[in-house]
């Protein structure tokens, strides 16, 4: 029924515009950019961009769900030995993170709390899965999710999946697929759950 691929560097826009879609009203993006200048939407859009486009430039996980020949999922991450942050996107991100007021300390904040209940082992970090909200509950989630975990399976250095959420609908389904709970952590009124599955 769906088709998972590598994301490349022309899926970008597709991709980038589903999880708007996907996280417009998420609690963590609404902490992080609560005071954009433009709204949330413009932050979400921004920000996954250049997630998305430095995780393919340095061949990190990061995958798209396709269903009828248009991009309706997307999941990236990290896998155990993450590379240096790529050089030419420095100036952009810059200037992103600084127009955005309170964006740095708030994302510091949230980092807190990831780290601080980070596995000690190896493990693949999962930052970021979501999938067209005409598609939520009907198994895209999930397909993304099995093709992560199972890049970390494959991986022999790899001893299982790290991720986070500030949505209790996606904590239940995490917990439904094998995850337990690691840690919590608050920021402002979000509260950020992490949880960790081995594979």
């Amino acid at each position: 029924m769906f088709e998972i691929r590598p994301a490349v560097s022309t899926d970008v826009p597709a991709a980038i515009a589903t999880l708007v879609d996907a996280f417009e009203h998420d609690a963590l993006m609404l902490y992080l950019f609560a005071k954009h200048p433009v709204g949330i939407r413009a932050g979400i859009q921004t920000f996954f961009s250049i997630l998305l486009r430095a995780r393919i430039a340095l061949d990190a996980p990061a995958e798209v769900l396709v269903l009828d020949g248009e991009i309706r999922g997307v999941v990236m991450g990290n896998h155990t030995s993450p590379p240096a942050w790529p050089t030419e996107l420095d100036k952009e991100w810059l200037q992103f993170s600084e127009s955005v007021r309170e964006f740095n300390d708030r994302l510091e904040a949230y980092e807190s709390i990831c780290v601080t209940h980070e596995p000690s082992e190896d493990h693949y970090y999962l930052g970021v899965i979501g999938v067209h909200p005409s598609l939520q509950g009907k198994g895209a989630g999930k397909a993304l999710l099995d093709s992560f975990c199972e890049r970390s399976r494959a991986d022999p250095k790899s001893r299982g999946v790290y991720l986070d959420t500030a949505n209790p609908a996606s904590l239940e389904f995490y917990y439904k697929n094998g995850f337990v709970h690691r840690g919590e952590g608050q920021l402002d009124g979000a509260r950020l759950w992490c949880v960790y599955r081995r594979t």
